[in-house]
């Protein structure tokens, strides 16, 4: 049975690939700093646990010189609202940690690590691209890191690259478009959006945003992300070295909040028009192109917007249920 380690296991993403994995047959060890596990409570005894900081080579060493572990899946990460400016720890966990799970990876002959990355790699994106006209990026597009997150995410794939032509280790960076789903409120902040619109509405709050309306994204719900993940690990080949997955087209944030109202009857939410909704300094909107991750692993996005918010307030009713 294929045993597969997957860094912060506990987390949005993670809680999806160890469901999907356990469902499936295979064994996951969740390797994470924290034992909270509010996102899975239900898989309790359906998976091995190990306490580690990706950022502490010996600690993901020994987890891994004392597992049998055929893939890794590498969700760990440093994401938060002051990421940008906090340039020494987003290096720390990011691109250290990911050098520290690779290195450790060599050590015990694993050869196959699939890296969440972002589509932050690509950094700046040229305006046209989030707005009416957009042209789909692939994964040649320029990169034009701009914050420590960028810059790190790209770093750690340039370094998964190097571990795959020196070592052999077939390495594959998964480039996320935005995602969405239950538990990025509580764990990211201000930086999940469209989980405020979603959950502030399932306790009555109103949602008032002044501006952003219409601005154009890639945006990919939780489950799509984990079922890309657990194609790319268990692929018989991985022909490239980095992948986009996204849904592959645009939705604007009002067609987001239009889901929303359908899912939570009586949702009080009102977005002003125009563009940027955060307000960010850098523009990131962009549409990805999922051609090669199709191709190569049969990746094909299930959830639209409806499907994806549903499931969405679905998953959460029941988290509130099992409490």
């Amino acid at each position: 049975m294929m045993r597969v380690l997957v860094t912060g296991g506990v987390g949005v993403i993670g809680a999806r690939v160890v469901r999907k994995l356990t469902q499936r047959g295979f064994e996951p060890v969740v390797f994470d700093s924290r034992a909270d596990f509010s996102l899975m409570a239900d898989l309790a005894g359906h998976f091995e646990f190990v306490s580690g900081d990706v950022a502490e080579f010996i600690s993901v060493e020994r987890a891994l010189g004392k597992q049998r572990i055929d893939a890794i899946i590498h969700l760990a990460a440093y994401i938060d609202p002051e990421m940008a400016k906090q340039a020494y720890r987003s290096f720390n966990v990011n691109t250290l940690g990911t050098v520290n799970v690779l290195e450790a990876a060599r050590f015990a002959g694993i050869s196959r690590f699939v890296h969440a990355s972002s589509r932050a790699v690509y950094g700046e994106t040229p305006r046209g691209v989030g707005e009416p006209g957009y042209q789909p990026l692939s994964e040649e597009h320029p990169k034009r890191p701009v914050s420590a997150y960028d810059v790190t995410k790209l770093a750690a794939e340039q370094m998964g690259k190097l571990y795959r032509d020196l070592h052999g280790i077939e390495f594959a960076a998964l480039r996320f478009a935005g995602i969405y789903g239950p538990g990025k409120q509580a764990r990211h902040g201000k930086m999940s959006l469209r989980s405020r619109l979603v959950e502030d509405p399932m306790i009555g709050k109103p949602v008032w945003l002044g501006q952003g309306g219409g601005q154009l994204d890639d945006i990919i719900y939780v489950d799509d992300v984990a079922e890309a993940l657990l194609q790319a690990a268990t692929a018989k080949r991985l022909t490239y070295d980095a992948y986009n997955i996204g849904s592959g087209k645009g939705q604007t944030l009002c067609q987001f909040a239009d889901a929303v109202r359908v899912a939570v009857p009586g949702a009080d939410i009102v977005i002003g028009p125009g563009l940027n909704p955060l307000g960010f300094d850098v523009h990131y909107y962009s549409i990805l192109d999922i051609s090669r991750a199709h191709e190569d692993f049969g990746f094909v996005p299930k959830f639209g917007l409806a499907d994806g918010v549903r499931d969405y307030v679905q998953t959460l009713e029941a988290m509130q249920t099992n409490k």
